[in-house]
């Protein structure tokens, strides 16, 4: 069940992985440690413009960010994933997302499935974004680009509602059939660190190794106690192997949904796949927990327990897995912090050391949720 890790070994397994030398492994693993979500920086808007008009014969009106217009964020939130994500108008009126994601042959390939598994979740008629086009993935500089619907409404407010809704949706996805192509690839993990950590999600815990691994020789003294305390907390972190698998969604929470509640659809399907389906869970109640805690913690377990019944083994190690991505965030935070020239401190963040008290709180309420 647990996952042991270490610097030296996150380096070996690159290096083994790609055939470099260790020094050659390590230095790849910091340069794209030092990229802070590359996905999310802005694309030359004139350059795209002129690429899907001509190869969608349309005429675009404008191409904005996401989280430049308005219409997206009627609370003032972004509901994008990851992605460079705008929002493209035609002169008709129509409106498109575009997404555009880093340069790489694997990710065009994962891009490609991506849409794969949208045609894949519009057949079982699943309340998710639909491509916009029959051709949705075209390719500009090497970067792969896909195309949907644009959904009205925005992201909506996380009341308890929208927190059983969005639990309902994803126990109708853990329950969708199994299928080939890139509805069985591996998913899950969050995939924006300019692609070394795509997959399962287990891929989270190398990718909050490598965020460590970048910053070990600039972390001062008062920051050490942390950084011992977070490489110790990923080395034995729960990697979720082993545990009930499904198409699942690789960053499921309120942000992955826009539209009116009663009738949300949900977006960002790059870390899709097949993978363990506790962690998606485990995180949508994790941040569910963190307003009204026990109302929330309860409409997402009734929501979700409409489709799938948890194991025994799984709710014994949801204490561990709850924490999985906030483990991610707070490695990547320290990265941040420690980059910027700011110090790390222990009883700041997504991690501190009451959370694993905090999950077995969180998971004692979920359990009497379920049988109450």
């Amino acid at each position: 069940m647990t996952r042991q890790s270490s610097f030296k070994r996150v380096v070996r397994e690159r290096a083994r992985a790609t055939g470099q030398r260790y020094t050659q492994a390590r230095a790849d693993l910091e340069l794209a440690n030092r990229q802070e979500f590359v996905h999310s920086r802005p694309f030359e808007q004139v350059t795209l413009k002129a690429h899907l008009e001509q190869h969608y014969g349309i005429e675009i009106t404008s191409i904005l960010p996401i989280d430049d217009d308005p219409a997206t964020r009627p609370d003032g939130s972004w509901p994008g994933h990851y992605a460079s994500t705008l929002v493209v108008t035609h002169a008709d009126g129509r409106r498109w997302i575009a997404r555009v994601f880093s340069s790489s042959a694997d990710r065009v390939s994962r891009v490609e499935g991506d849409a794969e598994i949208l045609r894949f979740l519009a057949s079982h008629d699943f309340p998710a974004e639909r491509i916009a086009h029959d051709d949705p993935v075209t390719v500009l500089d090497g970067k792969g680009i896909i195309v949907t619907r644009f959904i009205d409404g925005g992201r909506p407010r996380a009341g308890t509602p929208v927190w059983e809704e969005m639990a309902e949706i994803l126990g109708r996805l853990h329950t969708l059939p199994a299928a080939g192509g890139a509805v069985s690839r591996d998913g899950g993990a969050e995939e924006t660190d300019g692609g070394f950590h795509v997959g399962r999600p287990k891929e989270d815990l190398a990718a909050a190794m490598g965020f460590l691994v970048s910053v070990e020789d600039k972390v001062n003294t008062a920051a050490r106690e942390k950084f011992e305390w977070l490489r110790a907390q990923v080395e034995n972190a729960d990697d979720a192997e082993g545990l009930p698998e499904a198409l699942t969604h690789g960053n499921y929470h309120p942000w992955a949904a826009v539209g009116t509640p009663g009738n949300l659809a949900i977006i960002g399907w790059a870390g899709s796949g097949c993978g363990p389906r506790l962690p998606a869970l485990a995180w949508l109640l994790r941040t569910a927990a963190e307003h009204n805690a026990t109302e929330n913690i309860a409409a997402v377990m009734h929501g979700y327990s409409r489709h799938v019944q948890l194991t025994d083994e799984e709710l014994h190690r949801l204490p561990s897995i709850l924490n999985m991505r906030a483990l991610w965030l707070e490695c990547l935070g320290f990265r941040m912090t420690v980059n910027d020239g700011g110090t790390p401190m222990m009883d700041e963040g997504w991690m501190q050391p009451a959370s694993r008290e905090r999950a077995e709180r969180v998971v004692a309420q979920a359990i009497t949720a379920l049988r109450g």
